[in-house]
C-alpha cells in the first residue's frame, strides 16, 4: 500500500475531517475535555479498507452482525478492539464471546443473562457490555424503555461477570435538531443517573449533536469508508 493509493488517500481524509468535526463539537460540548474515541463500522469495509483506517490510527472497529465479522477479524491486526453493534441473537453469543471484546448492543435481560453464562463457560473473567435503550419508542428500533430500564439495570448489574460500561442508542432516520438532542440528552441524563461513563450514541448523519451532548463514543461507517 503507497500513500498514492486512492483508497487510502479518501479515507485519510474523511478520517481528518471527522477529527476536525469531532474537536469542533467538542468545544460547543457540556463535557469539553471528554474523549470521543471513533467506532468504525465495517459494515460496507473490505478487509484492505480496514486496514487502511487502522494504519491511520484507528483502534476500534464495530459489526452489525457476527456472520460477517468472523473473517473481517480473522483478516485483520490482532490488536484491533471489536465491536458488536448490532441485535445480538442468543445462540450467536459464543461465538461473539471468541471473536469480540465489547458486546454494544445488550437489549434484553435475557441477552445479558446469556453473555454471563456463556462467558463462566467460557472462563471469560469480564465482558464489558453497553445496554442500548431505545429513547424514541420506535418500533423498529431494540432496546430497553427508559421506563423499564430501572428494573431492568437491576437485574442485569447482579450477572458480576459483566461489566456495564455504559449505554447506547440510535436515534430516529432524518430526525430535527430538536428531537436528536432530546433523545441524546435522555441518554446522558440516565447515564448520569447510574454513574455509567460511556454513552455511544451518534452516526454518520447525527454524531456531531450526539458529541454536543455528551457523546463519547461514535460510530461512523459512512462517513469513513464512503
Amino acid at each position: 500500500m503507497t500513500m498514492m493509493n486512492p483508497k487510502y488517500e479518501k479515507i485519510k481524509k474523511n478520517i481528518e475531517q471527522i477529527k476536525e468535526k469531532i474537536d469542533c463539537a467538542k468545544t460547543k460540548s457540556l463535557r469539553k475535555e471528554q474523549e470521543v474515541t471513533i467506532i468504525a463500522v465495517t459494515k460496507m469495509a473490505q478487509i484492505e479498507d480496514i486496514q487502511i483506517a487502522y494504519n491511520l490510527g484507528l483502534q476500534h472497529f464495530g459489526e452489525n452482525r457476527i456472520e460477517s465479522a468472523c473473517e473481517k477479524i480473522i483478516n485483520s491486526p490482532t490488536d484491533i478492539q471489536w465491536h458488536i453493534i448490532g441485535t445480538i441473537q442468543r445462540r450467536k453469543i459464543p461465538t461473539i464471546l471468541e471473536h469480540c471484546k465489547f458486546i454494544d448492543s445488550v437489549d434484553r435481560v435475557e441477552v445479558a443473562e446469556t453473555i454471563h453464562k456463556k462467558a463462566i463457560e467460557k472462563r471469560i473473567e469480564t465482558v464489558p457490555i453497553l445496554l442500548q435503550l431505545n429513547i424514541s419508542g420506535e418500533e423498529t428500533k431494540h432496546g430497553f424503555s427508559p421506563s423499564e430500564f430501572d428494573n431492568s439495570f437491576e437485574k442485569i448489574k447482579e450477572f458480576n461477570n459483566l461489566f456495564i460500561r455504559g449505554l447506547m442508542t440510535i436515534a430516529p432516520i432524518n430526525a430535527d435538531e430538536k428531537t436528536l438532542r432530546q433523545i441524546f440528552g435522555t441518554l446522558r441524563n440516565i447515564a448520569e443517573k447510574y454513574n455509567l461513563k460511556t454513552l455511544s450514541m451518534g452516526m454518520t448523519d447525527d454524531f456531531e449533536i450526539a458529541i454536543e451532548e455528551g457523546a463519547t463514543e461514535v460510530r461512523l461507517g459512512r462517513a469513513i469508508f464512503g
